[in-house]
């Protein structure tokens, strides 16, 4: 009626289903492989220079507009100091091309000196004028100045040409040009502002 059990078979029954379980949880638990590794190294490496490509041309950009932005000012401060001191003062009383000397009306002096390097100062010793008696830096990181002088009579069928001169006692335009530099420091590379400015004299 009722079959027997081989006890050898049942053993070897729950021996094979104790190895299948346990097969299969090593595999749930084992680690990645030496391939894939690999890739997913070679993706993080990837993703990684991508981000930090971008970060530093982010930098460059925003150090070279901050080098633009500040030359800019620098150089719109000294334009409005220097038209505002040249028109206001009496004549002009030495010229070279890389300074200027003028007389106040009450006879005080105005002087405008580039070191030929870097750096263009200036004083005004004037007792009549607001904010005066002054002077200090009106450029840093200058690399290029130059004036120029002219008479005040435009050349013959022009508006705005106007005669050369050496003579500081005939000058009554004053021309400036002007390179400023600073250094990006993430590319190790030179922002330039490059101006003129055209100035002529009231009195």
């Amino acid at each position: 009626m009722f079959s027997t059990i081989n006890p050898v078979r049942l053993l070897r029954a729950l021996n094979m289903n104790h190895t299948i379980g346990w097969r299969s949880s090593r595999r749930a638990l084992a680690a990645w492989t030496l391939i894939e590794m690999m890739v997913a190294v070679g993706i993080s490496t990837f993703v990684l220079a991508a981000l930090g490509s971008t970060y530093l041309f982010i930098g460059r950009t925003m150090d070279a507009t901050a080098n633009y932005e500040e030359l800019d000012r620098q150089s719109r401060n000294a334009i409005d100091m220097i038209t505002s001191d040249i028109r206001q003062c009496g004549h002009m009383t030495a010229f070279s091309t890389n300074s200027l000397s003028f007389t106040n009306l009450d006879g005080s002096s105005l002087q405008f000196s580039w070191d030929g390097t870097n750096l263009l100062t200036y004083t005004n010793a004037s007792t009549n004028l607001a904010g005066c008696p002054r002077g200090g830096t009106l450029l840093k990181g200058c690399s290029f100045l130059q004036f120029s002088i002219f008479q005040r009579n435009p050349v013959s069928g022009t508006t705005m040409t106007f005669t050369s001169t050496t003579n500081a006692a005939l000058a009554k335009v004053v021309v400036m040009d002007w390179t400023c530099r600073r250094t990006n420091y993430l590319t190790l590379k030179d922002t330039e502002s490059v101006q003129t400015a055209k100035v002529v004299m009231r009195n």
